[in-house]
């Protein structure tokens, strides 16, 4: 075995006959209990690794801590599920996260090192996925998971810089998400006409609320007298493992918002209000409304959300709209509140995003560039509320 020595700082140089390659190291001194700290890198040419050993001093200077550089990514992603979400993050969201990074991500990525990472790598992953038939908005879920986790490694000094913020994202083979125009919207509001549920379907369209939350919307929380009527989103409805539905608070910190409506989401309340007082004097001692919720089963229950969306399928079909799913009147409302003329800043307090840039990243594609116009615009899309069924 030869040695090549340099001074102190800038690394040593030798062939380790044993591996048949050439080893570089760092000599960084000893840590707070005297380990002598000496990151390596390796490479089949004494010219390659002199390039790796360079990059590893300047990332040394840099400030990050390249003594961890053995840190793959799958352990970066299991440190960053553990420390690095938000402490009021859902266990439902929590468990997505988890399930897209260890069941998508860190199969391809989390074998290479962190510090080894390289965008077209990320870029690599993404072409694996979309192999796989990966829908484009799943594809998307993974490439933000990636930049957040690499986002968590800057703050502890483990990279220099997020090699996933170049990538962008893909189209994926299937559509993108779901918008309506307002000549669809009016075409399904008058399909559901007589339907359950077409107050439900009016409060989600125009006002984007998830399915979850629209089920757990409490009269408490209605307030429909006044100049400036409005709702409180302050729950959602979630089935546990055991199959229980039960109330639980929303997805983040900024899901819980008062929102002002405009009058034909005034309306279809009002109607609302009176069919379930129709419900509850039919139902007499079987009503069982305990958390006195908005939109209930005809006894009082609330809703089960397979009902549901058996529900928006059949109002869809009727309309001659492809298959509608709960979720997705979410991203139409994004879509017509955008071409009623509201600012996206409006549409993202609207939608309980964390910030704007959440807004861009989902609904990249329904939103347009319209930075001016107010939610009443939206009382254009409904001239006469439709009536639920009798």
């Amino acid at each position: 075995m030869t040695r090549m020595r340099r001074d102190r700082g800038d690394g040593t140089l030798y062939f380790d006959e044993r591996r048949d390659r050439w080893i570089g190291q760092l000599d960084l001194g000893t840590d707070h209990t005297g380990q002598r700290r000496r990151p390596k890198v390796s490479g089949r040419t004494r010219a390659e690794v002199r390039i790796k050993l360079m990059e590893l001093r300047d990332k040394h200077e840099a400030g990050v801590d390249v003594t961890t550089r053995a840190m793959t990514f799958a352990q970066l992603v299991d440190a960053f599920l553990e420390r690095g979400l938000p402490g009021d993050l859902t266990e439902n969201t929590r468990s997505n996260y988890e399930r897209m990074l260890h069941l998508n991500v860190t199969p391809i990525l989390g074998d290479l090192r962190l510090l080894e990472l390289k965008s077209d790598q990320v870029e690599a992953m993404l072409d694996t996925l979309e192999e796989k038939g990966m829908a484009a908005s799943s594809m998307r879920h993974a490439l933000n998971l990636t930049r957040r986790a690499l986002r968590f490694a800057i703050l502890r000094d483990l990279v220099i810089r997020n090699v996933a913020e170049p990538v962008q994202t893909r189209r994926g083979p299937k559509a993108e998400r779901f918008g309506l125009t307002v000549t669809q919207a009016k075409r399904l509001l008058e399909a559901a006409e007589g339907e359950r549920l077409v107050n439900m379907l009016i409060l989600c369209l125009l006002l984007g609320l998830r399915p979850g939350e629209a089920s757990a919307l409490a009269w408490e929380h209605v307030e429909l007298d006044g100049d400036r009527p409005t709702i409180t989103v302050a729950a959602s409805l979630r089935r546990t493992p055991q199959g229980e539905l039960v109330l639980v608070p929303p997805k983040t910190a900024t899901s819980k918002r008062t929102l002002e409506i405009p009058p034909p989401v005034v309306a279809a309340l009002r109607a609302q209000r009176a069919m379930q007082q129709a419900d509850a004097d039919s139902a007499g001692s079987a009503w069982q409304n305990t958390h006195d919720l908005v939109f209930t089963t005809e006894v009082g229950t609330p809703l089960d959300p397979s009902n549901v969306r058996r529900a928006y399928t059949r109002m869809a079909k009727n309309a001659d709209i492809a298959h509608l799913h709960p979720h997705m009147l979410r991203h139409a409302a994004a879509s017509l509140l955008s071409a009623a003329g509201v600012p996206i800043e409006d549409i993202s307090d609207t939608l309980g995003h964390r910030s704007v840039s959440v807004t861009a990243e989902i609904y990249r594609h329904p939103i347009a560039p319209i930075r001016s116009g107010h939610m009443a615009a939206m009382n254009q899309l409904i001239d006469t509320p439709p009536k639920p069924a009798s």
